[in-house]
């Protein structure tokens, strides 16, 4: 006969006897053990309503009857790190079979400071404070409400605090002497912190043992100071005050409580006790870039790049600074322009190859905001100080980028060519292809647009497209090469009356010109939409679209001319996929309202459908690239320092 196991008896047991201790009108679920939780916990008042509150349990069982045992437990640290990133609070449970006792302690709550360095598990004791007794339901109701109001940020200053001191000297100061100077010392920040005479209801616990200052809000955010025997013992009640203003600031931006943390820092004129405090620094100030306290952090900003030190997190907070540059913001814009600008006048007084290196920044930062002239001018700029970007394949391309989106196609196309020539790239590959069609190269573009697909296992549609489209006008017009003449063709090609008789040949003779003019295409798609010729509809429009970009009214046109049977070209996805990589929901808001003028809603929840099942999931925002040069004779690109790899 089988037997059961004596660990599932005991597992059972503690999931029984943890029921029992908890108040009759809270819900106990078992959960699926796959993600190492055992179960759900949902609080319902006495009169049977829902709170909006819950957490998880971790429950471990032990039938050791030795105290040491029961009132610790080994657990693996990659899980308390996983347990402390969900967004439910996490309950560690502790059943004794002998005691016939629970001991709870919020995962939260635990310091993995104090893991030994390299150690895979930590051990967490608990005490007989943790125990459960009558008044342990009222604390978990107590918590996971004060946890709730402090992630919806519907709380006001000041915050009420708690201050315990465990030693009864501290440095050299008595632990009555020390308390009576803190509580002074807090009255110069009234607005902000309230120290509790009454502890069970205060939000911030602050605990100074004798090397540590830990700061607790609620178990739900906090951060420790180590070494507080080092503090100079002039002033020391002072800084200790600031570092626990700085300790709630941090606990602010783990709440996602950001301009809270920039009240408490620029309001208190914390920003000098910030800047000896390098540990918190990383915490702060990037999430600071996207609050209303900008022009504050850049000036923080300005201060750390002093220290060479601070290196990683400089080339951090470039690159947030670079994406925040991508704001909507003129103002903060304007700063960030500035602070660049500023960086370049600081390194001329370094060397020549700093100068490079923040005339390249300058550049990024140009090109965000679709300044090509200003960028190309500092990308030069950048190779005249630091001739080592000339004899990078990245930085070739960059410019040629910057050349491209400006409409100089030409110039794009040699830089991509000399890109290629210092690294073999099949995106750049790509690219190199696009920009010769833009500079009338069509059969070359074809040529490089072939090889680029045939050693990519998933090509962008946009040039799958584009290698269609080439072939389409190679075969009809013979056309290999042209000097594009892009105004006259768009002259001739901006007819007022479609209808008349000589429009096809003027239409033909703008194309002469130039081959890839965008409106004489465009006419030409409505000609054949208007004779139900929706295969060269589809083409045209499609060509149209591809030369430019954002024309949503002819990614429309080629959508609804593909989408007819008659049409016998399969492209479909291949536009939508362009089409909306270009432009968005626009393009989807201009189809739908199309689609839905002209046909029933049966169709229009069939076509939003497919789309919805063709469409990528696609970034908003193309991250700008910052570099810095690492003093070794290379550059270094920051994603790839951030996540541990080189770029040269």
């Amino acid at each position: 006969m089988p037997k059961r196991p004596k660990q599932h008896r005991l597992e059972d047991n503690s999931r029984i006897r943890f029921q029992e201790v908890l108040p009759e009108m809270w819900v106990y679920r078992d959960k699926d053990k796959d993600y190492g939780i055992d179960a759900e916990v949902e609080l319902f008042d006495n009169d049977e309503n829902a709170q909006g509150l819950v957490f998880w349990v971790q429950l471990k069982a032990t039938e050791s009857k030795e105290k040491s045992s029961i009132l610790s437990i080994d657990l693996e640290i990659d899980t308390l790190k996983y347990y402390k990133s969900l967004e439910i609070p996490v309950l560690l449970v502790r059943y004794s079979s002998y005691e016939n006792s629970i001991y709870t302690k919020w995962v939260d709550n635990i310091d993995l400071y104090f893991s030994k360095k390299n150690a895979k598990k930590f051990r967490l004791k608990f005490d007989d404070s943790n125990k459960f007794d009558e008044q342990t339901p009222i604390k978990i109701e107590n918590y996971l409400k004060q946890i709730k109001k402090l992630k919806s940020g519907k709380f006001g200053f000041p915050l009420t605090m708690e201050l315990s001191i465990v030693k009864d000297k501290i440095n050299i100061f008595s632990k009555s002497i020390l308390s009576a100077q803190i509580r002074k010392e807090f009255k110069k920040y009234s607005d902000f912190i309230s120290v509790n005479s009454k502890p069970s209801n205060s939000i911030i616990t602050v605990t100074l043992d004798n090397d540590e200052l830990k700061i607790d809000i609620s178990n739900l955010a906090g951060c420790t100071f180590h070494s507080i025997k080092s503090q100079d013992k002039d002033n020391f009640s002072e800084f200790l005050v600031k570092d626990i203003l700085l300790g709630v600031a941090v606990s602010m931006i783990q709440l996602g409580q950001v301009e809270y943390c920039g009240r408490i820092i620029f309001e208190n004129k914390l920003e000098t006790r910030l800047i000896e405090k390098p540990e918190l620094i990383a915490h702060l100030i990037i999430p600071l870039f996207y609050s209303s306290f900008f022009k504050e952090t850049i000036s923080i900003f300005e201060k750390l790049l002093e220290d060479e030190k601070n290196i990683e997190l400089n080339i951090v907070s470039h690159f947030h600074l670079l994406l925040a540059s991508n704001a909507n913001n003129p103002e903060k814009n304007t700063e960030i322009e500035n602070f660049f600008k500023r960086a370049i006048k600081k390194a001329s007084e370094i060397d020549t190859q700093q100068i490079g290196v923040a005339n390249y920044n300058l550049a990024n930062h140009y090109n965000s905001r679709n300044m090509f002239l200003e960028a190309i001018h500092h990308l030069n700029q950048a190779r005249k100080y630091a001739p080592i970007y000339w004899n990078q394949y990245y930085f070739c391309s960059e410019l040629a980028s910057v050349f491209f989106r400006s409409g100089k196609y030409k110039c794009a196309s040699e830089l991509y060519l000399k890109s290629l020539s210092i690294k073999d790239d099949n995106k750049t590959i790509a690219l190199y292809a696009d920009s010769l069609m833009l500079a009338g190269e069509y059969e070359e573009a074809a040529k490089k647009f072939k090889e680029y697909l045939d050693n990519e296992e998933k090509p962008h549609e946009e040039f799958v497209l584009k290698h269609i489209v080439l072939k389409h006008l190679l075969n009809k017009f013979k056309i290999k090469r042209q000097t594009r003449r892009i105004k006259e063709a768009r002259a001739l090609s901006n007819i007022s009356n479609l209808s008349s008789k000589d429009v096809i040949d003027k239409l033909e003779k703008a194309l002469e010109l130039d081959l890839l003019s965008d409106i004489a295409w465009y006419n030409l798609g409505i000609l054949h939409s208007q004779r139900n010729e929706f295969h060269q509809a589809t083409m045209c429009f499609t060509t149209s679209a591809l030369v430019n970009n954002y024309d949503i009214e002819a990614w429309k046109n080629a959508t609804i001319s593909s989408l007819n049977p008659k049409a016998e070209i399969e492209i479909l996805p291949l536009i939508i996929v362009t089409a909306y990589f270009f432009n968005k929901d626009e393009y989807l808001e201009e189809l739908y309202s199309h689609v839905e003028s002209q046909a029933d809603n049966e169709f229009l929840n069939k076509l939003s459908k497919m789309i919805d099942e063709i469409l990528p999931e696609i970034n908003d925002k193309e991250k700008p690239t910052i570099r810095l040069f690492d003093g070794k004779g290379k550059f270094e690109n920051i994603e790839e320092i951030i996540t541990g790899h080189n770029k040269l």
